[in-house]
């Protein structure tokens, strides 16, 4: 048999013999010796053409097979060009299956999606996640790269966590206790410290959070950067800002409306925590949270006030409440009770968090005694300030949930 085609450069083979391997999607007998499959490849699906003795007998469904014949110009709108089979070989026969994955949506619950994941990830939907990842992780590294930031790896096996409120996955360290990564902050901060100024990373992180809502994830896939002087909060929503406008082109050309992703946006809102609330109580009703925070109800209904006022269902939220930041947040240049720091709020999800950061050792030393933690296990940390951390608040961590 000829080298191996996929089905979505087939148009470039008429009247050529071609060799197509994959997975039997769909088949239709339209006589004793005319029948029709559609099979599917990684790069899409084609139609196939059996006549004769080949058509009385056809393979069950996911059954991967390879097929040689002549690429030819179809009479079918869906398939452009399709294959008149001379020969076809069984490569792994399927078991019937437990539902039908050749349908436009996948009608089964999450049980039996988890059950049968490999199955469920040959369906189109399932797959197009993956590559809307790949998409936004390709994107991401491009454009960082091009602003002179340098991709790091950082440790995911660590000896102490990063931020107080999340959970840690405790794990046995050739007899010691250490601990999956649950943030990258600080190796990012010691990176731009010891005079990279720009790193970016995508690496996963962990989080030992019980939970059974979407607002909570045990490990994802994180895309961080941080950046050494910085001087204004603004300047860090800026360069976020036209990543995301700089990235949905690209999301819409490659997908479309098959993710319902636009081409360009309005500019993001910005407002003060206390503001958002204001809003809220004004036009919703809602009464501030004794801390100062906003409730995910109140994301979202400040996501849809957004949406409404400025046509985009996103906004900055900054200057939250110390309390409920991390201890490494910039203490806010107006009202210290507040932080330089923000997060990005889209269609009711936090979808990204960042911020200044301290960038002197005293106060950084007694903002970790505040909330009880001890300097001396996070001396690896410190370190770097000891010796000229970049001068002026500096240092943004913006994490993209992938």
């Amino acid at each position: 048999m000829s080298n191996r085609v996929l089905v979505a450069d087939l148009s470039r083979h008429q009247g050529e013999m071609v060799t197509v391997k994959g997975w039997v999607r769909r088949t239709r007998a339209v006589s004793a010796e005319l029948a029709f499959l559609v099979v599917a490849d990684r790069s899409g699906e084609a139609q196939l053409v059996l006549s004769g003795s080949s058509a009385t007998t056809l393979p069950s469904l996911e059954s991967v097979v390879e097929v040689y014949g002549l690429a030819v110009t179809s009479r079918s709108r869906a398939f452009p060009v399709e294959v008149q089979v001379e020969s076809m070989v069984l490569l792994a026969p399927s078991e019937s299956l437990p539902f039908p994955i050749n349908k436009p949506e996948l009608e089964v619950g999450l049980e039996l999606i988890d059950r049968f994941r490999p199955l469920c990830l040959r369906h189109p939907r399932f797959q197009r996640v993956f590559r809307v990842e790949q998409q936004i992780i390709l994107h991401f590294e491009q454009f960082f790269a091009g602003q002179g930031f340098l991709r790091v790896s950082t440790p995911k096996l660590v000896a102490t966590g990063t931020e107080g409120g999340a959970e840690l996955f405790s794990v046995n360290y050739f007899g010691d206790v250490a601990y999956l990564a649950q943030s990258p902050q600080f190796f990012k901060q010691m990176l731009v410290g010891s005079g990279f100024e720009r790193v970016f990373e995508v690496g996963s992180v962990f989080r030992a959070e019980q939970h059974k809502t979407s607002r909570h994830l045990n490990e994802f896939i994180s895309l961080d950067i941080e950046i050494g002087f910085v001087e204004d909060v603004n300047t860090l929503m800026d360069m976020e800002e036209e990543f995301i406008k700089s990235l949905l082109p690209s999301l819409h050309q490659e997908f479309g409306e098959a993710i319902k992703c636009p081409s360009e946006i309005p500019p993001i809102p910005r407002l003060a925590l206390e503001e958002a609330q204001s809003i809220l109580e004004k036009e919703y009703g809602r009464t501030p949270s004794s801390d100062g925070n906003i409730d995910p109800e109140g994301e979202r209904l400040i996501s849809q006030w957004a949406e409404r006022e400025y046509g985009v269902a996103a906004v900055f939220l900054h200057s939250y409440p110390r309390p409920i930041r991390p201890f490494y947040a910039l203490p806010g240049y107006a009202n210290n009770t507040l932080t330089e720091s923000f997060d990005l709020i889209f269609r009711g999800q936090e979808i990204t968090t960042g911020g200044l950061r301290q960038h002197s050792l005293p106060p950084l030393l007694q903002s970790m005694k505040e909330r009880g933690l001890n300097p001396e296990k996070y001396e690896f940390y410190l370190q770097v300030f000891r010796y000229g951390m970049c001068s002026g608040p500096q240092c943004q961590d913006t994490i993209f949930k992938v």
